[in-house]
């Protein structure tokens, strides 16, 4: 009989403690100061200002995920400059435009060039 309220004593704690972990947000490691997953995020954000079909989103996400590691690469450079930065930020930005453009229609073409514009400084 011991044993039997022990077991639903600790089955009660987890239960509890599982409940109090969901109800904070589930994952550690994913809260507001973790790192964001730029490749979902820039995914979302072409799908719904583009209105991306299935294939074009499918090829956002291919093209990105090619990006994943320089960018992380570059992130990661503490020794560089500023201007060496930027320098290689944009060679990166340009193979994605070269990659992402010819999966476009016409009309997303045009909102795709006036998003990239809107980033240049």
């Amino acid at each position: 009989m011991k044993l039997k309220a022990q077991y639903l004593l600790l089955f009660f704690a987890l239960f509890l403690s599982a409940a109090t972990f969901a109800q904070r947000g589930g994952n550690p490691g994913k809260g507001k100061n973790a790192p964001k997953d730029f490749v979902a995020e820039t995914v979302d954000f072409y799908t719904k200002e583009l209105k991306l079909d299935d294939f074009q989103k499918a090829a956002v996400r291919a093209v990105m995920e090619e990006q994943r590691e320089p960018v992380n690469e570059l992130m990661a450079m503490k020794d560089i400059t500023r201007d060496e930065r930027r320098d290689r930020s944009k060679a990166l930005n340009d193979r994605v435009d070269e990659k992402i453009k010819p999966i476009l229609t016409p009309e997303q073409l045009k909102r795709y060039t006036e998003i990239q514009d809107k980033k240049k400084f």
